[in-house]
């Protein structure tokens, strides 16, 4: 990895969600990131967060940073990790389902990239830069 900048790393928790979210939002804008392209990465940055809330362990961390020509964001967490037949649905679960949107959504609007074990869960998420 080039790293080229970085703009953001705290820990989060429950409490920190919504000043997650505009630190995220402020942070893409800085970069560069506008328009449909900026809210379509919050969106999956807040899916992952709000996943790592809702599902792991703390310390829950996220950093983002720029590389040359893209913007990306890695979320970490500590355990249980994802189970198998969540990361291989290939389609959203149906409107009666509880959850398992959010992978899904992640992979379509920032490529998620999930590395997991029972000892914690690390996605990426990245957007072009123009």
């Amino acid at each position: 990895m080039t790293l080229t900048g970085s703009l953001l790393s705290l820990e989060f928790d429950r409490s920190s969600i919504t000043r997650v979210r505009h630190l995220v939002t402020e942070s893409a804008q800085d970069a560069g990131l506008k328009g449909a392209a900026l809210e379509d990465f919050v969106l999956a940055v807040h899916e992952a967060v709000t996943n790592a809330v809702r599902y792991a362990s703390p310390p829950r961390g996220i950093a983002m940073w720029t590389e040359p020509g893209r913007l990306v964001c890695e979320i970490t967490d500590t355990g249980p990790g994802i189970p198998t037949q969540v990361l291989e649905r290939e389609e959203p679960a149906t409107r009666f389902d509880f959850g398992g949107r959010g992978l899904w959504l992640m992979e379509r609007l920032a490529g998620a990239v999930v590395r997991t074990s029972p000892e914690g869960t690390t996605v990426n998420l990245s957007a072009a830069l123009r």
